[in-house]
C-alpha cells in the first residue's frame, strides 16, 4: 500500500531500496499528495550498480515531479575493508533531488550528512512546466483496454 505521512504541512511518500524500479509508486505518493518522497536503500554494489542507483533516483523524481530523498547506506569499504557477507551492504551516493530531476546535493560512497533545503512549492511550478501527471495516458483514473 501506498504510505504516506504529513510532517511541518508538507505530505511525504515512503519507499524502500527496490521500490525505485517501480515508477508507478512515486506516482502514487505524488496522486496522495507528496512533495517529497523519501527512499533509504541499501544499494548492491557491482558493476554498474552506481550508475542504476544514480539514473534511478533521478527519473523517479522527475517521473513524479516530487523531491526524492535518497538515503544509501554508505560503503563499508569507504573507511576500512569490506566486511564478508554475501549482503547488500550499501554503495552510499545519498543524495537530495529535484523534482526537475536534477540533483540538488549529494554525499560520495563513506559516511556523511547530507542537508539540504526542500522548497515544496517548486514541485508545483515544476508540475506546470512539466505536466507528466496530467498527461499520462493510463493511471489511477484511465482503464487499459485488453484485445
Amino acid at each position: 500500500r501506498v504510505v504516506t505521512f504529513d510532517l511541518d504541512g508538507v505530505r511525504i511518500g515512503l519507499a524502500t531500496c527496490y521500490d525505485v524500479r517501480f515508477p508507478e509508486l512515486f506516482r502514487a505518493h505524488a496522486d496522495a499528495g507528496a512533495r517529497l518522497s523519501l527512499l533509504p536503500a541499501s544499494w548492491g554494489a557491482g558493476p554498474g550498480k552506481r550508475e542504476q542507483w544514480e539514473l534511478l533516483i533521478r527519473a523517479r523524481a522527475l517521473d513524479a515531479t516530487v523531491w526524492l530523498a535518497a538515503v544509501g547506506q554508505a560503503d563499508p569499504a569507504a573507511t576500512g575493508p569490506a566486511p564478508a557477507t554475501s549482503a547488500p551492504t550499501g554503495i552510499g551516493h545519498s543524495a537530495l533531488v529535484g523534482p526537475d530531476g536534477t540533483v540538488r546535493e549529494r554525499l560520495e560512497a563513506g559516511p556523511g550528512l547530507l542537508v539540504g533545503d526542500v522548497d515544496p512549492e517548486e514541485v508545483t511550478a515544476v508540475r506546470r512546466r512539466v505536466s507528466v501527471l496530467a498527461n499520462r495516458r493510463l493511471g489511477r483514473s484511465s482503464q487499459a483496454v485488453s484485445s
